[in-house]
């Protein structure tokens, strides 16, 4: 007689565990777990005393990602990876800090983007409070285009982020 043929079932009311009654139930229960397990992950790298990256880090992450990004285009075509809103919002927080103002047009030659399609994308932003235009200092008739400080506080964010997965912990944590 093999152990499988002596394993017997639990009865019910013999203090066993109950199973869940419905997948709803199920993928309550796994919600739940999971969420648990990303409550400890939190603490556990809020207590890991990584440094805050500097403005530094930031700017040279999010200049890699758009040169990265203009170089896929290159290679394989930008028919295939459209994103001109993500495309202009690493331009406004890259290219200035270069010495490169962007105005409207400008804007959607960074983007890699027509014209028409660029300033559709940029009413968007401006709508969202992402990015604002305003005159060019030396010729008013010119349209500049900066980030709000909103949305260079959630794309600061996101590159935080972002440096934090390629960052490894400091050893001994």
């Amino acid at each position: 007689m093999s152990r499988q043929d002596k394993l017997t079932l639990p009865k019910v009311g013999d203090g066993s565990p109950e199973l869940p009654a419905t997948d709803d139930r199920l993928q309550v229960d796994l919600r739940l777990s999971l969420d648990e397990v990303a409550t400890a992950k939190e603490e556990e790298l809020r207590h890991s005393a990584r440094r805050l990256p500097s403005s530094h880090d930031l700017l040279r992450l999010a200049c890699k990602m758009y040169e990265a990004r203009r170089t896929r285009d290159k290679l394989l075509g930008n028919d295939l990876f459209g994103e001109p809103a993500w495309d202009m919002l690493l331009a406004l927080y890259c290219l200035p800090k270069r010495g490169e103002l962007l105005g409207v047009t400008s804007l959607s030659h960074a983007a890699e983007v027509p014209a028409t399609t660029g300033l559709r994308w940029q009413k968007s932003l401006m709508a969202d409070g992402l990015i604002e235009r305003g005159p060019d200092e030396v010729d008013l008739r010119r349209q500049m285009v900066r980030l709000t400080p909103k949305g260079k506080a959630l794309l600061e964010n996101y590159l935080t982020r972002l440096f934090y997965c390629d960052t490894p912990a400091p050893p001994g944590r």
